[in-house]
């Protein structure tokens, strides 16, 4: 049993780590022209076609758009006047409306503010991670600790799963309407890759840790009733109605003995007055 317990804490523990280090990516990711930072993008367009883009093809990230050599180079260089929280707006990130895709144009507010928010929860996501990788490392020393990580668990997870669901979303606006304008785009597979296993992984964690607290919840409460057993109270009988034929039957037998009862005060007077 010790056993078990042991390697179920190493395992959350390897998994916690292995979630916080994606999402670390995940938010840095085209920061830094450098590797591995310069792997991970949302989502890449053919912009020949716009003369404001001032290059062949661009790709977005959180920090700025970046535009590599060719479509298919690996690495991201070129990303000029790189900030956190940079939109996924063409119309935005290129100043111009001449030769966007008229989606982006007449649904701006839509990539805008998808894109803007998604930051915010991943990093908060990060934060969330990163702090319940902390609480559970010093988990041994502290049962408050423990639970304190079950709490930052659940909110990471909340935080990942919806900056997740808005960056896929507005990333997946943005390809489908390059494709439909003619413009050849893709999502990067590694970059949504990471973000989306760091939210299953907290799942299973914030799964775990629910199941974990419910088993300890039942184990208490048993032991709980087995210090403090309920004492036995004592039942009053239920009552339980004559039977019909049984009346029936005892007035019967009433009526025959006084019946003999009258006969024989008769049989007696009878004589007495004979005689």
């Amino acid at each position: 049993m010790f056993i078990f317990k042991v390697l179920h804490r190493f395992a959350a523990l390897i998994l916690l780590a292995g979630a916080t280090l994606m999402l670390l990516f995940t938010v840095f990711a085209g920061s830094i022209e450098h590797f591995p930072f310069n792997r991970f993008y949302w989502v890449q367009a053919d912009t020949s076609g716009i003369p404001s883009a001032n290059a062949d093809v661009t790709r977005w990230t959180f920090w700025g758009i970046c535009h590599p050599d060719s479509y298919f180079q690996a690495g991201t260089n070129n990303c000029p006047g790189l900030g956190a929280d940079v939109p996924i707006s063409p119309l935005d990130n290129f100043g111009n409306s001449t030769g966007i895709p008229q989606d982006f144009i007449t649904n701006r507010d839509t990539y805008y503010y998808l894109s803007r928010f998604s930051f915010p929860f991943l990093l908060l996501a990060l934060i969330f991670t990163g702090v319940a990788l902390l609480l559970n490392i010093f988990a041994i020393c502290s049962k408050s600790m423990k639970q304190a990580s079950f709490v930052m668990i659940g909110l990471g997870c909340l935080f990942c799963t919806v900056g997740a669901c808005l960056i896929t979303a507005v990333s997946a606006l943005t390809r489908n309407h390059f494709k439909d304008a003619g413009y050849p785009a893709k999502l990067n597979a590694s970059g949504f890759g990471l973000v989306w296993a760091s939210t299953f992984i907290l799942m299973v964690l914030g799964l775990a840790s629910c199941f974990a607290v419910i088993r300890k919840a039942k184990k208490s409460q048993d032991e709980y009733m087995e210090s403090n057993p309920v004492p036995a109270t004592a039942t009053t009988p239920a009552y339980v109605p004559p039977n019909d034929d049984q009346n029936a039957t005892q007035q019967h037998e009433g009526s025959g003995i006084r019946f003999f009862k009258i006969r024989r005060n008769q049989n007696k007077v009878e004589q007495d007055s004979l005689a």
